[in-house]
């Protein structure tokens, strides 16, 4: 499958009419969210826990997550210390 072209089955019905965002999108505001955090000395670990458990992530972009989590990680101890 590939990722540019929008998928041709039917969308789900739901109470909500917004459309579904793109997984590598909700990556993408994810990480913002977790580095804007660590700029105000923030621990993120509660907002990884929470995007981590969205069900709208695919392996890959848990992946990605994860190493984005992981590397900011060690800027906030560093942030706190100093």
């Amino acid at each position: 499958m590939m990722r540019f072209l929008p998928s041709r089955r039917a969308k789900r019905s739901g109470s909500s009419n917004a459309p579904e965002k793109d997984p590598q999108l909700l990556v993408t505001e994810y990480v913002l969210n977790m580095s804007i955090s660590c700029l105000g000395d923030i621990d993120v670990t509660p907002l990884y826990e929470e995007y981590i458990r969205d069900s709208r992530l695919g392996t890959q972009e848990k992946a990605e997550l994860t190493a984005a989590y992981r590397s900011l990680h060690p800027m906030q101890s560093m942030a706190i210390t100093t």
